[in-house]
């Protein structure tokens, strides 16, 4: 069989990535697993960019009937791919309010369990506050008392013992020590 211009023209057509994926409606990384399938190398044209010839693309069409594999449609711009998981912008949306769902859902778990400790510190810190001022009250006391204890100290150290067991009253500005 001879070949027409135009078959052989069709047979030589370069193909970009782009036109490979809207023919077999597959996205970039399907394609290079097919290419690693069916042991397609990559070419290149004289500008650099990779290109398909028909033949590569009834070679991937083959291995992917061959390799039983789901063909999947090109993702939209609000879909992100992560390996064979796909999230949608509504699923992201459903996703974030989840998790401020859980965040409000602690939050308002550990006020509460706050709250019940410290429900009867109200009472403790007033226990204190009126332990700290009687404290301060015992001091002022104590400190009374020894003013008292050195006054009348002062005041037994100013008699002097004399004879037939009796005392005469000295100089009270005697130092007792």
């Amino acid at each position: 069989m001879v070949m027409s211009v135009v078959e052989e023209i069709e047979n030589n057509k370069e193909f970009s990535p782009k036109e490979v994926r809207e023919i077999l409606g597959i996205d970039n990384s399907k394609i290079q697993e097919l290419c690693k399938v069916a042991d397609i190398r990559l070419k290149k044209n004289e500008r650099g960019l990779t290109f398909f010839t028909k033949d590569d693309i009834t070679n991937l069409k083959s291995a992917s009937e061959s390799n039983k594999t789901s063909t999947q449609p090109v993702p939209s711009k609000n879909v992100i791919h992560k390996g064979t998981n796909s999230i949608s912008g509504a699923s992201i949306v459903q996703l974030v309010e989840t998790l401020r769902n859980i965040e409000k859902n602690m939050t308002d778990r550990i006020t509460s369990v706050l709250d019940e400790k410290l429900d009867g510190m109200d009472d403790v810190v007033m226990e204190l506050i009126r332990v700290k001022t009687e404290n301060e009250t015992m001091r002022f006391k104590i400190n009374e008392l020894n003013k008292e204890n050195y006054k009348l100290k002062k005041e037994i150290n100013s008699f002097k013992k004399v004879p037939f067991g009796f005392y005469a009253k000295t100089s009270t500005d005697k130092n007792i020590f």
